[in-house]
C-alpha cells in the first residue's frame, strides 16, 4: 500500500511538472518576439499548435488524476512515458532537430521515464528513443542543417549517461524511502515497547521535560504521587506534587536518591501520608530524565519479611537439632528423679521435667511453622462444628475459666478449610485473649461472631475486653518470636496467620472502639449449588 500511494505521488509530481514545461513553452511560442527568443525555422505556427496541445492535455490528464484515481498506476505509467515521447519526438522534428532549441527535452524525457518505469522497462524507452534520435538526421528529417556526427555522438552519449544516473538515482531514492518508512515503523514499535513496559513496571516512573512537566508515566506512580487530574497532555510536577518538584529540583551529582514524605494540606494529595524512595536518574544526551519511585514502607515491610522468613529456617534448623538432646535429657531426668526420694530433689527434678515440656512445645512449635503440612480443606458447618470446638477446647485448665460467647451462626453458613488447622487456629487464639485480654475485673470474656463478608469469604470474629493493644505492637503482632510476656513464646499468632494462609484464608487486628482487641479470620466459603 505505501508503495502504491508513492507511484501515485510521483504520477502527480511529474504531470504537474510536464503541465509546467509545456505552459512555458507554450507561453513562449506565443509571445510576439518569439522568432527572437527561439529560433523556430519554418514551422512557426505548427509548433505553436503542437505547444498548445501539449499544454492541452497536460493540464487534462493531471485533472483526471486529482479527480478520480484510476485503477493501475502502472499502466498510467506507460501511457504518460509513450505520450511524452511522442510529443518530444514532434518537437524536435519541427523544432531544428538536436542542435534546435528543444534538444534539453530528451534529458528531461529521461529523467520522468526513470522515475515512472525504474529499471529495464525505463530502458526500453531510452533506446527507442536514442535510435530515433539517431536514425531520423541519418534520414534526413528534422533539421535542414544536419549536425556533425561527432556532435550527434557525445549528444547520444550524454543521453546514456543522463538515463543511467537518473535510473541510479531514482533506485537509491526508493532504497532510501523503503529505509526510512522501515526505521519510522520499527521506531514506533519500539516506542510503542517502551510504553507498555514503562505501564506494566512494578515502580513508579515519571518521564520529565526540560521544563520538568511530566510527559509520561505509569499506574503506580501516579497512585504514589496522589494526584487525582491526569490527562494525556504534560503536566507540570508542581502541580503532581510540589514536595516532590522541590525536592528535584536541588542540584545532585548524577544520578540521586532521597526520600520524600508526602500528605499535608494540599487538596490533591490522598488522606493518608506515606514516605517515598525517588531516584532521579538524568539520561545522557537527552533532553528528559527518570524518576522512579518505590513505597518506602512496602520496601521495609519485604525486608522485614525476608529477614523473619531467613530467621524462621535458622531457627528451624536449631530446633532441629535441638530436639533430640532435648530427648534424652528429660529421659535421663525421668530415670534420675526414679531414684531419688527426698522431696526437695523430687522437687527439682519436677521443675526439670516441667520446663524440658515447655522447651520441646517451642521446638514442635517452630518446626510446625517452619515446615506446615499442606491442608486437608473439607466442607465445615459452623453452627455445629465451632460449639463443640469450645466445649473442647475449655478443657484446657487455661481456658476453663474463660467467658465465650458464640453468636448465633447461620446453618447453611460453612467454610472449606482444614478442620485440624482451623482448631489450631483457634486454640491459639483463645491463648492469646487468656493471657492478653484481661478485663479490669481479672475476667476474660471472648465474643466469637460469624458473618457471611461476601459470596465466596466467611468471616469469623473473635473479640476480648481487655485493654487493647498499643499501636507499636499492633505492627509487630504477627511477627514470629515477638512478644510482651517474658513467658511467651512469640509464635502463636504468626503460626495462626500461617494456617490461615496455607487454607486460603488471612486475619487481621485492630483494637475494638470500645475496647478490647478484635481479631478477624477470613476464611473461603463453602457454598451448594443455588446458594448466595
Amino acid at each position: 500500500m505505501p508503495e502504491m500511494v508513492g507511484d501515485w505521488r510521483r504520477l502527480w509530481g511529474i504531470s504537474a511538472y510536464r503541465l509546467l514545461i509545456a505552459a512555458v513553452i507554450a507561453v513562449l511560442l506565443h509571445l510576439p518576439a518569439s522568432e527572437t527568443i527561439i529560433d523556430l525555422g519554418g514551422h512557426a505556427r505548427l509548433l505553436r499548435v503542437l505547444a498548445l496541445v501539449a499544454a492541452t492535455v497536460s493540464l487534462g490528464y493531471l485533472l483526471a488524476l486529482l479527480l478520480r484515481r484510476p485503477v493501475q498506476p502502472r499502466r498510467h505509467a506507460w501511457i504518460q512515458v509513450s505520450t511524452d515521447t511522442l510529443l518530444v519526438l514532434l518537437l524536435l522534428h519541427f523544432g531544428g532537430g538536436v542542435s534546435g532549441p528543444f534538444s534539453i527535452l530528451p534529458f528531461l524525457l529521461l529523467v520522468s521515464t526513470a522515475s515512472l518505469l525504474r529499471g529495464k522497462s525505463a530502458f526500453v524507452f531510452v533506446w527507442i528513443l536514442l535510435a530515433l534520435l539517431v536514425g531520423e538526421p541519418l534520414l534526413g528529417g528534422m533539421a535542414t542543417v544536419h549536425p556533425p556526427l561527432g556532435q550527434l555522438f557525445i549528444y547520444v552519449l550524454a543521453l546514456v549517461a543522463v538515463a543511467v544516473l537518473a535510473d541510479s538515482l531514482v533506485i537509491s531514492l526508493e532504497r532510501g524511502n523503503r529505509l526510512a518508512l522501515q526505521r519510522d515503523a520499527e521506531v514506533v514499535n519500539l516506542n510503542a515497547l517502551n510504553r507498555e513496559i514503562v505501564q506494566h513496571m512494578d515502580v513508579g516512573v515519571f518521564v520529565l521535560d526540560r521544563q520538568n512537566r511530566v510527559i509520561l508515566s505509569n499506574p503506580i506512580a501516579r497512585t504514589l504521587s496522589g494526584y487525582r487530574l491526569w490527562t494525556s497532555a504534560p503536566v507540570d510536577l508542581d502541580l503532581v506534587q510540589p514536595r516532590l518538584a522541590t525536592a528535584v529540583q536541588q542540584p545532585a551529582q548524577g544520578d540521586s536518591e532521597m526520600m520524600i514524605t508526602l500528605g499535608g494540606r494540599d487538596p490533591t494529595l490522598q488522606d493518608s501520608a506515606q514516605t517515598l524512595l525517588v531516584r532521579n536518574i538524568a539520561l545522557p544526551r537527552s533532553p528528559y530524565r527518570l524518576l522512579l519511585f518505590r513505597d518506602a514502607s512496602a520496601l521495609r515491610a519485604r525486608e522485614r519479611e525476608a529477614q523473619l522468613a531467613a530467621l524462621g529456617r535458622l531457627a528451624a534448623n536449631i530446633a532441629h537439632e535441638i530436639r533430640n538432646p532435648l530427648s534424652v535429657i528429660r529421659h535421663a531426668g525421668n530415670l534420675l528423679g526414679e531414684r531419688v526420694e527426698t522431696p526437695d530433689s523430687r522437687h527439682l527434678f519436677e521443675i526439670l521435667e516441667r520446663e524440658t515440656v515447655r522447651i520441646n512445645a517451642i521446638v514442635e512449635s517452630v518446626l510446625e511453622m517452619a515446615r506446615p503440612s499442606p491442608a486437608h480443606s473439607e466442607p465445615i458447618p459452623l453452627a455445629n462444628w465451632l460449639p463443640v470446638l469450645i466445649a473442647e477446647l475449655q478443657a484446657d485448665p487455661l481456658l476453663a475459666s474463660m467467658t465465650i460467647v458464640i453468636w448465633e451462626i447461620s446453618a447453611q453458613l460453612r467454610v472449606y478449610a482444614d478442620p485440624a488447622q482451623l482448631r489450631q487456629v483457634f486454640w491459639n487464639l483463645l491463648h492469646n485473649s487468656a493471657q492478653y485480654g484481661v478485663a479490669e475485673d481479672a475476667t476474660v470474656r471472648v465474643e466469637i461472631e460469624t458473618v457471611r463478608a461476601d459470596k465466596e469469604t466467611v468471616m469469623v470474629t473473635l473479640r476480648d475486653f481487655g485493654s487493647g493493644l498499643q499501636p507499636e505492637v499492633m505492627e509487630r503482632i504477627f511477627e514470629p518470636f515477638f512478644t510482651t510476656n517474658s513467658q511467651g513464646t512469640g509464635l502463636g499468632l504468626s503460626m495462626v496467620r500461617e494456617l490461615l494462609r496455607i487454607n486460603g484464608g488471612h486475619i487481621d487486628c485492630e483494637n475494638h472502639p470500645q475496647g478490647g482487641v478484635l481479631f478477624r479470620i477470613f476464611l473461603p466459603c463453602w457454598c451448594l449449588e443455588g446458594e448466595e
